[in-house]
């Protein structure tokens, strides 16, 4: 081979690993912006045929081994980049979802615990509902067991937030949790209680 072959042929074997990379990162724009779902297959294609075309020109100049070298190194490279890109977004899509699951989980058993400390916090209602910080009372104590199992299932969550059944068992806590407190409430008759200073009407009362 000569020396122009020779520059010929690493001209187009560059050609080759350029085209993979612009190719891969086409389509893993493309990807990242939500294109269309046929978008990648013609950014692929077209990539194909770019790599080929310069691999016929390196074996036309007599270094159809190196060519094929290329060709098969560079594509692959390019293939494993943006499969590695696009499993690191799904990735963080997932947890991004995961954690908007446990915010949300957080807020209804923060909710709760709101509920039931007003009734400590706002003096009517302590005097009004002294039941429903009794654990002895029958009603409540359902609550306080619910509390317990919704609280050990955060600390769980907190420790594994990758774990999809731990979430799970944490949902399961909280609505358990809400049914428990709403059940108390009825029970007691102090669900829709009036706050202090809008007391209910008593007899000769406005």
């Amino acid at each position: 081979m000569d020396a122009v072959a020779l520059m010929g042929s690493l001209a187009a074997c560059a050609t080759m690993v350029g085209a993979a990379a612009l190719t891969a990162w086409r389509i893993d724009a493309v990807s990242q912006r939500g294109g269309e779902t046929d978008d990648p297959f013609w950014l692929a294609f077209g990539g194909a045929v770019a790599i080929v075309g310069a691999g016929v020109v390196a074996g036309a100049l007599g270094a159809a081994s190196l060519a094929v070298a290329v060709g098969v190194a560079s594509s692959s490279a390019a293939v494993a980049w943006v499969w590695y890109r696009h499993d690191r977004r799904r990735r963080r899509a997932e947890e991004s979802s995961r954690a908007a699951v446990r915010e949300a989980l957080q807020r209804r058993h923060d909710a709760v615990l709101r509920r039931w400390a007003d009734y400590d916090v706002d003096p009517g209602k302590a005097v009004d509902y002294p039941g429903m910080h009794d654990p002895g009372n029958p009603a409540v104590r359902p609550v306080v067991q619910a509390v317990r199992r919704a609280s050990t299932a955060s600390d769980a969550v907190a420790s594994s937030p990758a774990d999809d059944a731990t979430a799970a068992r944490y949902a399961a806590a909280v609505a358990g949790l809400e049914q428990a407190f709403d059940a108390a409430e009825h029970h007691l008759g102090a669900h829709g209680a009036p706050r202090r200073g809008r007391h209910r009407a008593g007899p000769g009362r406005p």
